[in-house]
């Protein structure tokens, strides 16, 4: 296989493995009724996935730098299979988190690694805007096409948690295939050694890093929590049963986010976290009168809106990043930035799941409503109070 077509098979492991954990998304309604578990476990099945991506992320560390990337993402596609068998199997709760943590450990290992094969074989290494663009349209391929096509088939194919995730297997199986024909890019190959990867910032960089974190946090805090609970709010908030439906909320999401970026990528990272933050707000606006009107309609436009925000503050956030990360510790920032990221994705969702289980979704979602409008006020009025020079903008 030549190396461009290597290059698309790979971008296509980054959609169907990112595809493949989000599959289960707007089937867990579905399962809180068979096994009749509450919705503050519903969140701690969707969050352990997040604690499979960070051991993978942090236990394996650098390990296709050593042993090549095929090595890696081979076993992470594998590992994607054996979680969708475990969930396409699972009778009960604790299937459905082993199946939720395998899924969380292929994304970790196999995403990070196929990012780095992309920009190895891509025909101009330096091309890293189209990289970068490529590797982003994938994942958000993969973040909305899971809960649409699992809604979907939940809906209107036979066996509502059997069928979607036969699909997806049969893609998985199919790039893994495709993967063992890719050009191995890593041309020295050593023995693996565990290699914790550490989490460190300098110190002259630390309070911008700070600034992006919270920025980011504050976006992923919005994205999880809909993720985990999008198809709850649209079963226990508004009485929906369709499962397309249901998934057509993570995908509205999704989708908007990866359409502000593409249209907000020349804006400039202070001109995008402050839109990003305000338009989050606006979404948060929107969200609570869903709560209190019991709209759909305006449950589907409070998701496009929370979208466009996510995607515009988690842009400015990420070249906030790129810029202070120092080039001998890129590797140890970013790290530490995608720990934000995964903390601000399950946290606030594991506290709603929580407070729900106590209060009742309504309550619940109107004190998320309120939590998160403030910390994504006080996230503008830092970004705006930072002088363009601190922002490598002058």
């Amino acid at each position: 296989m030549s190396a461009e077509r290597g290059f698309w098979v790979v971008a296509a492991s980054i959609t169907v493995i990112v595809l493949g954990a989000n599959t289960p998304l707007p089937l867990l309604t579905v399962y809180q009724t068979q096994f009749g578990f509450s919705t503050a476990m519903l969140t701690v099945i969707y969050g352990l996935y997040t604690a499979g991506v960070i051991l993978a992320v942090f236990a394996l560390g650098p390990a296709s730098d050593l042993v090549g990337r095929k090595r890696v993402l081979v076993p992470a596609l594998v590992v994607m299979a054996s979680g969708l068998l475990v969930g396409l199997l699972a009778s009960n709760v604790w299937m459905l988190m082993m199946s939720r943590i395998l899924q969380g450990l292929a994304v970790g290992a196999g995403t990070t690694t196929a990012v780095a094969a992309l920009g190895e074989l891509h025909p101009d290494p330096r091309d890293h805007g189209r990289i970068a663009l490529t590797a982003t349209i994938a994942t958000v391929l993969g973040l909305a096409g899971g809960p649409l096509i699992a809604g979907s088939l939940a809906q209107y194919a036979p066996a509502p948690t059997t069928t979607p995730y036969l699909f997806a297997l049969a893609l998985v199986l199919a790039n893994g295939l495709a993967v063992l024909a890719v050009p191995e890019t890593v041309a020295t190959r050593r023995a693996f050694r565990v290699q914790p990867l550490t989490l460190a910032v300098p110190a002259s960089a630390s309070r911008l890093f700070l600034l992006a974190t919270f920025v980011e946090m504050t976006a992923y805090a919005v994205a999880g929590t809909f993720a985990g609970l999008g198809s709850s709010f649209a079963h226990d908030l508004l009485h929906i049963e369709n499962h397309f439906l249901a998934g057509l909320v993570v995908a509205l999401l999704f989708g908007s986010s990866a359409l502000s970026q593409l249209l907000l990528r020349s804006a400039g990272l202070k001109a995008a976290m402050t839109l990003g933050l305000i338009t989050i707000a606006a979404g948060l606006m929107l969200f609570a009168g869903v709560v209190l009107t019991r709209s759909p309609l305006l449950l589907f436009l409070s998701a496009c809106v929370l979208g466009a925000g996510h995607g515009a503050a988690y842009l400015g956030s990420q070249e906030l990043t790129d810029r202070i990360a120092p080039p001998e510790r890129r590797a140890q920032v970013f790290s530490a930035f995608q720990l934000g990221l995964y903390l601000g994705a399950t946290g606030p969702a594991l506290i709603v799941g929580f407070v729900a289980s106590r209060t009742g979704l309504p309550i619940a979602a109107l004190a998320f409503v309120v939590a998160i409008t403030v910390l994504t006020l006080v996230a503008l009025a830092w970004v705006r109070s930072e002088p363009d020079r601190e922002l490598g903008l002058s």
